[in-house]
């Protein structure tokens, strides 16, 4: 089974928020209580401790990454985001993605999803695929903004029985595959 890469340096995005720049920043296995704490404030049903634990420890393709907004003057950044992406072979899947409520609607999701995007191609990956819930109307319209399509459906995929729709982006990449 193939291990870990190790930590990538901070992507660092010519986008701007508000004169503010994003950096993408891998995370660590110390990082596990922070991912935990801004999964359960972005979701109804958020994965345990030990569910992002299994991400970060136990699975050598996920992959944990922040979206923070690099402070001025040397201050640290913030992280307002955060995702899980497997990269396996050509396809980069995201496994979970969220911005945390005060950092919503203000185009920080979609600025994310490109450079996760350009990661992924980074990487080799040649497509970027998601699972999302059917009732989710502004997840899709997000994704559907950053070049997904819809490429299929999943009868009662959640444990509460709804739908999952399965969305997809083909990468521009110069690699055939990625770890």
């Amino acid at each position: 089974m193939p291990t870990k890469q190790p930590r990538q340096p901070p992507l660092r995005s010519p986008m701007q928020a508000e004169a503010q720049t994003l950096v993408l920043q891998e995370a660590g296995p110390e990082d596990v209580d922070r991912l935990t704490a801004m999964e359960a404030a972005c979701f109804a049903l958020p994965w345990t401790r030990d569910n992002v634990a299994g991400e970060m420890e136990s699975n050598p393709f996920s992959h944990g990454w922040f979206l923070v907004r690099a402070g001025g003057d040397g201050m640290p950044g913030e992280a307002v985001a955060y995702a899980f992406m497997w990269e396996t072979f050509e396809t980069a899947q995201i496994a979970r993605i969220g911005v945390l409520p005060p950092f919503r609607q203000q185009g920080l999701g979609l600025k994310f999803l490109a450079l996760l995007k350009e990661r992924a191609a980074g990487s080799g990956c040649e497509f970027l695929r998601l699972e999302m819930r059917a009732s989710n109307e502004a997840a899709r319209k997000l994704y559907e903004k950053a070049g997904l399509i819809q490429a299929g459906v999943t009868k009662r995929y959640y444990s509460d029985g709804e739908d999952a729709i399965s969305m997809v982006a083909a990468l521009e990449s110069e690699e055939t595959t990625c770890w």
